[in-house]
């Protein structure tokens, strides 16, 4: 009897400690951080505000290498959502339900395994030549008395707390790096472009057969060309007019530029007006050529910028002599809309 005596005294003071710790606990999760960098609010706005690019900043999704990813009809912007699940991350749910441009992104998050909701908000402020930055979470609801001491020996709001001064930090340096004009990697330069003209043949095509369209125009182009005495004024090209990636199709041309505006029989003549431009220098093989685009179009969100069509890849290796991929240099160019 003595010793279910103290062990009845001892669980009471367990009970008695758990419930003074639940006292002193979190009533919830509520977390907020800042962070101050040396970019604009639109190139750290257009990081959290679309979805698809909490990949290459999510400290959630750096981490937990089993998070799958479902999205919904729109990744940017109000109405765009997602769904995860992961062995670390859990399963839930976020939708982004407003979005003021270059400042204030806001989004509700749904905790399947806590069976909870959280209102999450981004905002941008100027200040200076930087951005101060505040990441923010607020509960839907207060946590339950009993679970608050559990939360308190876990460490769990602290672990959030660095999760999102993690993010953060990874978002600052992504965002300082398109400051600098590095957009995934590539270099971006702003360009006075002179006027160019082109000899091409133009076409809708499959964006599978892009290479096939190249083999089968290209020659044909340089043939003729030859037979006219015509004056080439550079590398092969493509020049891109449209890209659709929803009917995977593309209207483009192979083209050869010319020193002077020409006709030639079976050959469409091309002007591009002299305009500001920019430009990227692309080294690796052709299949991957979409990838300097993606940081392209990044760039122009970013600044407020139109293209204005075609855009225009030159091919400035030639295969033929230089056999190692990472070596062909193609010159992609986009002109500004005025």
């Amino acid at each position: 009897m003595k010793y279910l005596k103290w062990l009845g005294l001892i669980l009471l003071g367990l009970i008695l400690i758990y419930v003074l710790l639940c006292a002193i606990g979190p009533k919830n999760m509520n977390t907020s951080v800042s962070e101050t960098m040396e970019a604009s609010p639109a190139q750290v706005h257009n990081m959290y505000n679309n979805l698809e690019k909490w990949e290459s900043w999510s400290p959630w999704q750096l981490k937990d290498t089993t998070m799958v990813i479902e999205y919904g009809a729109k990744r940017e912007g109000k109405g765009a959502s997602y769904a995860w699940k992961g062995d670390d991350s859990g399963t839930g749910t976020m939708e982004i339900t407003e979005s003021i441009k270059n400042q204030t992104m806001k989004a509700t998050m749904y905790f399947e395994d806590w069976d909870a909701t959280s209102y999450v908000e981004f905002n941008a402020v100027p200040s200076g030549s930087n951005t101060v930055v505040t990441w923010s979470m607020e509960d839907a609801e207060d946590l339950p008395f009993i679970a608050r001491g559990g939360i308190l020996i876990s460490g769990e709001k602290s672990s959030i707390k660095n999760d999102f001064k993690e993010g953060l930090k990874n978002l600052k340096k992504i965002a300082e790096q398109r400051a600098k004009g590095i957009y995934n990697g590539y270099k971006i330069k702003p360009v006075l472009l002179e006027e160019q003209h082109y000899i091409m043949n133009r076409q809708m095509v499959d964006m599978a057969n892009v290479q096939q369209f190249y083999a089968t125009n290209l020659g044909a182009l340089f043939q003729k060309a030859q037979k006219s005495e015509v004056e080439m004024d550079g590398k092969p090209c493509g020049l891109f007019f449209k890209w659709d990636e929803s009917s995977n199709k593309t209207d483009m041309a192979a083209a050869i530029p010319v020193a002077d505006p020409v006709n030639i029989m079976g050959a469409t003549s091309w002007t591009i007006p002299a305009g500001n431009g920019l430009q990227i220098d692309y080294y690796g093989d052709y299949e991957n050529s979409v990838k300097p685009h993606y940081a392209m179009a990044d760039y122009l969100k970013d600044y407020g910028l139109l293209n204005n069509p075609p855009v225009v890849e030159e091919y400035v290796t030639d295969p033929s002599e230089e056999k190692d991929p990472t070596k062909w240099l193609t010159k992609i160019t986009y002109f500004i809309a005025q």
